[in-house]
């Protein structure tokens, strides 16, 4: 824990009796891996100071994110003392930051000013270091392994390296000797550089007896994740937090066992991804792992005029975000239209499977024997190493003639010409006379008083509206969200200017989840895509931009793992733009 003390830029006036006030900060930890969170606490305690807005936060990246905040916290205490009154205020805000990247940075100094008066903090010096390599291997292999505390959170890979888009299987299991009551999730991983979706979580511990270096513990499956790299390097897994309460070995008054709250935190590790081979197939959108294609039509004889149902159906267990739209050869002699996508997922065997169909109508308009192609799906198989190629059957159908279809009559109206009536103004009158009361029934005379009206309602509103973006940090954030998303939104978009389309989509894509956070008060670092959709769900925000927001950040991170966008990026930024204001009248 490390302690600054405040250092003041003037000073008080001694016939004042006010003591200088205290201004303080802790980070909990100096040395931090990439994806571990630090919680920044600043404190303040003095006599007669006003808050105000509080402190602002120093400009933390590329190194720290801010994940969130808790408080602020404060407490007043008013005395009388020989006649003189005196309120001491103390005040506290806590910052959960997340290291995103490795190096030696400094967190510049926080100011806070009461009355002619600044103070500052001292600078904090912190090393980020990269997360430590995880090793494949699961609770029964690990050899010469042993806990090193009691309990402890061990994260476990199903293998060593991986290809960007390949699925990573995460698992994080408990060890124990002591029991414990009342375990919950308290925080999720952060996985700035993965998609992310739930395997499996168990519902309740099942543990099984282990000997580590002598010793029985008990080992209990937590949870796993899929987790589909974005590309190549060494990308960080953020650190798991669980919280436990376990005796205190004390008694209540009445006798009752008193327990105490604990949390343990599983280690941040980073995953080894290999760049994929070069020579990828025509058609390749980023697809690595296993996968097979299937065709499926309603009916092999129909006749002209009819529809068909065309069914394609590509599952595999690689990123499903990467499986997009098959390009289809039909014969000139058929009409299709647009798709109607559907994805389904399962776990099979402890992993990700996905199943998504693409559901054409087709229409055919001459009759014969025609023949529909089959369907290519290329993708990059990790265990063979190469890049293959998966096809479905090609389908003969017969279509016949039909009916033919009636021509249609034009129609001639069936209501006469209606012609306008003039009705011309009469000229030629005398001019009336004023008969007006005077300056009561001038418009402008109450429109003056109404306006002085509004105006003290206006103040009235805006200074509530003040005190309660100083009091209600939820409030504050959902007021200034879309303020930030455009301003992010604005950064972004100056890097389409040097056509560094992975830093737009990364950009972009911290714009969309940060507004989502800052919107309904929520962390967005970390959440699942599932957690997400529930969210706004939650929020009673309408399906169509649920899904809209889905598409959106499934198409940034299929650009941060190509590096390129297609065909432009203009169009992403203008559908995140309308996306966001969407969002804010309908979370209204």
């Amino acid at each position: 824990m490390v302690s600054l003390a405040l250092v003041g830029s003037g000073f008080f006036i001694a016939l004042s009796g006010q003591t200088r006030p205290n201004f303080s900060a802790q980070l909990d930890q100096t040395r931090v891996p990439v994806g571990a969170r630090a919680v920044l606490t600043v404190s303040l305690e003095g006599e007669n100071i006003e808050v105000g807005r509080g402190v602002q936060l120093p400009e933390l990246s590329p190194y720290f994110q801010m994940e969130g905040q808790m408080g602020p916290s404060s407490r007043t205490e008013m005395s009388i003392i020989n006649g003189r009154m005196t309120k001491r205020t103390s005040w506290q805000m806590q910052y959960v930051l997340i290291a995103v990247k490795s190096g030696q940075f400094t967190i510049p100094r926080m100011a806070f000013s009461s009355g002619n008066q600044v103070y500052y903090t001292s600078p904090i010096s912190v090393e980020i270091t990269e997360a430590k390599t995880a090793a494949p291997a699961g609770p029964a292999e690990s050899k010469g392994f042993s806990p090193p505390e009691d309990p402890y959170l061990k994260l476990e890979l199903d293998q060593g390296e991986y290809y960007p888009g390949e699925q990573i299987r995460v698992s994080w299991y408990l060890y124990y000797q002591e029991p414990f009551v009342n375990l919950s999730l308290g925080m999720s991983p952060v996985l700035a550089d993965f998609n992310a979706m739930e395997l499996e979580t168990a519902a309740q511990l099942s543990p099984a007896q282990k000997n580590f270096g002598g010793r029985n513990w008990n080992v209990s499956f937590v949870r796993s994740l899929a987790l589909f790299p974005l590309r190549a390097g060494k990308p960080a897994i953020g650190s798991m937090e669980l919280r436990f309460q376990r005796s205190s070995g004390r008694r209540d008054f009445f006798g009752m066992p008193l327990v105490q709250e604990y949390s343990v935190r599983a280690e941040p590790v980073s995953v080894i991804v290999q760049p994929l081979p070069a020579g990828a197939p025509a058609g390749f959108t980023g697809a690595v792992g296993t996968f097979s294609v299937y065709s499926h039509l309603s009916k092999t004889e129909t006749r002209t005029g009819e529809n068909l149902n065309l069914e394609i159906e590509i599952q595999g267990d690689g990123n499903p975000d990467y499986i997009l739209e098959p390009k289809l050869e039909f014969p000139p002699a058929f009409e299709i239209y647009p798709p109607e996508i559907k994805l389904e997922k399962e776990v099979e065997a402890g992993r990700l499977q996905s199943h998504k169909r693409f559901n054409y109508v087709a229409v055919a308009r001459e009759a014969g024997e025609f023949k529909i192609p089959e369907v290519s799906f290329s993708y990059f198989d990790p265990g063979a190493k190469e890049y293959r190629l998966a096809q479905s059957e090609p389908i003969l159908v017969k279509v016949t003639p039909g009916p033919g279809l009636a021509g249609t009559a034009s129609l001639s109206p069936s209501s006469p010409e209606i012609k306008a009536d003039i009705r011309f103004i009469k000229s030629g009158q005398k001019e009336l006379p004023d008969q007006s009361p005077g300056i009561f029934g001038k418009g402008w005379f109450w429109l003056s008083h109404l306006a002085g009206i509004f105006l003290v309602a206006a103040a009235f509103w805006y200074r509530v509206y003040q005190a309660r973006l100083e009091s209600d940090p939820g409030f504050a954030r959902k007021q200034r969200a879309l303020g930030q998303f455009k301003k992010q939104a604005k950064r972004a978009k100056n890097f389409t200017r040097a056509k560094d389309y992975l830093q737009f989509s990364s950009e972009l894509k911290k714009a969309l989840l940060e507004y989502l956070g800052n919107r309904f008060n929520q962390s967005p670092w970390g959440l699942l895509e599932e957690e997400m959709v529930e969210v706004m769900k939650k929020e009673k925000i309408p399906e169509e931009l649920i899904r809209e927001l889905i598409h959106l950040l499934n198409d940034l991170s299929q650009a941060q793992y190509a590096g390129k966008i297609a065909p432009e990026p203009e169009p992403l930024l203008s559908r995140s733009e309308k996306w966001a204001q969407a969002l804010e009248k309908a979370g209204k």
